[in-house]
């Protein structure tokens, strides 16, 4: 096995094996149930309304309220009433949300205009059309065609799709992950580069083990872990949304996953290799921070622009982000999922994003051969690209 395989393969063994990252993956997985969990029992079932109904002149009421609870996007529910003051009480302690008395009067605690007043006024409307349309000596057929009509057809000029929330959501979901894994991945890189400098092995590991090789093997290595647990990640938020009927998935959700795991490789190639020259410019995991702080402010705003961005995938400053390379990881995805992206825009982002990433690999390799056996106070970007062989 050649060197550079030696330095991967001790890369994914000492990191797997490492139990801060189990108990961090474990975390990880067990809060994306958790919050999965909170959205099924929090919107399970959806808003359902109740009406007293209270009176004899009432009780017609109850079937078509029920059927207005479609038109209001809740369950409406009906409950008799023995009177009056049965019907005040209801409404003054909460347990209902309305009430109509005797076909004459509706009582509510707040607001006296709203849509569930609205749907009752309706229904007032048709049974009164009704009774005037009976008296009037309308035979039954006529009457069931007047109070209910065929719907209008309906037609969209530009119609969403039907499951447009769903996307809206999942591209959320998408551009959150992909920050938070290049954002940690990238620091991971950055710290395994510094590790053998502030541990004082770095001349013995270069004895056997050529720079380029070393940082080949960490970038590797660390990404292998990286996209097992993104995977894993997605895997286990998908089937926890599946198994508690948390919201239906949209068609593309296959896709959808192959191509945040695609995105996450290229953008994880190229903020690995920016973060692994933060880490050659120093010697001490005390001084990372402050390099790296540009890098992760450039990480910040890249998924400010995408996450704000979903809302109008087609703006100018979305499509724009889609293709700059270091926010096209996370830009790219969102906008494919919750617009109409042509396949050679993804294609061009994607290759635009691979060709960066590897122009910034070779600067990466060049400039940590020349710093590698240096010690020391953190060196500038300068002395680091004029020093390197």
């Amino acid at each position: 096995m050649s060197p550079r395989w030696l330095v991967v393969r001790r890369e994914i063994v000492e990191r797997a094996r490492s139990r801060a990252m189990q108990i961090a993956m474990a975390v990880q997985l067990a809060l994306i149930v958790i919050v999965l969990v909170i959205a099924a029992i929090a919107g399970g079932g959806g808003d359902t309304r109740t009406v007293g109904l209270a009176g004899a002149g009432s009780q017609a009421y109850a079937q078509p309220l029920r059927a207005a609870g479609s038109s209001l996007d809740e369950t409406v529910r009906t409950r008799e009433l023995p009177d009056r003051a049965a019907a005040l009480r209801g409404v003054r302690d909460g347990s209902l949300d309305a009430a109509v008395i005797d076909g004459r009067e509706v009582v509510v605690k707040e607001e006296t205009t709203g849509p569930l007043t609205a749907a009752i006024q309706s229904v007032r409307r048709q049974l009164a059309l009704r009774d005037a349309l009976e008296r009037a000596g309308v035979p039954p057929s006529q009457l069931r065609q007047a109070l209910d009509p065929p719907s209008l057809r309906m037609r969209a000029l530009d119609p969403e799709p039907a499951d447009a929330d769903t996307r809206h959501g999942l591209a959320m979901v998408a551009v959150i992950l992909l920050y938070v894994a290049i954002l940690t991945y990238g620091m991971a890189v950055a710290s395994g580069v510094v590790e053998e400098k502030a541990s004082r092995v770095i001349e013995v590991v270069l004895s056997a083990v050529r720079p380029r090789d070393l940082l080949f093997g960490k970038v590797v290595g660390i990404g292998v872990v990286a996209i097992a647990q993104f995977a894993a990640t997605i895997a286990v938020g998908l089937a926890a949304a599946v198994a508690l009927d948390v919201t239906d998935l949209p068609s593309v959700t296959g896709g959808a996953a192959l191509l945040v795991v695609a995105w996450f490789v290229a953008g994880f190639l190229l903020y690995a290799a920016l973060y692994s020259i933060a880490g050659a410019l120093v010697s001490r995991s005390e001084d990372l921070q402050s390099v790296a702080g540009p890098l992760n402010v450039i990480t910040v705003v890249a998924y400010l622009i995408t996450f704000f961005g979903i809302d109008d995938p087609d703006s100018t400053v979305s499509v724009v982000a889609s293709f700059v390379p270091l926010s096209a990881p996370m830009a790219m995805p969102a906008r494919w999922l919750v617009g109409d992206v042509p396949a050679w825009e993804v294609a061009l982002s994607f290759a635009l994003t691979l060709a960066t990433a590897f122009a910034f690999v070779r600067l990466s390799a060049a400039i940590y051969a020349g710093t590698a056996l240096r010690l020391g106070p953190r060196i500038s970007l300068r002395r680091a690209l004029a020093a390197r062989g």
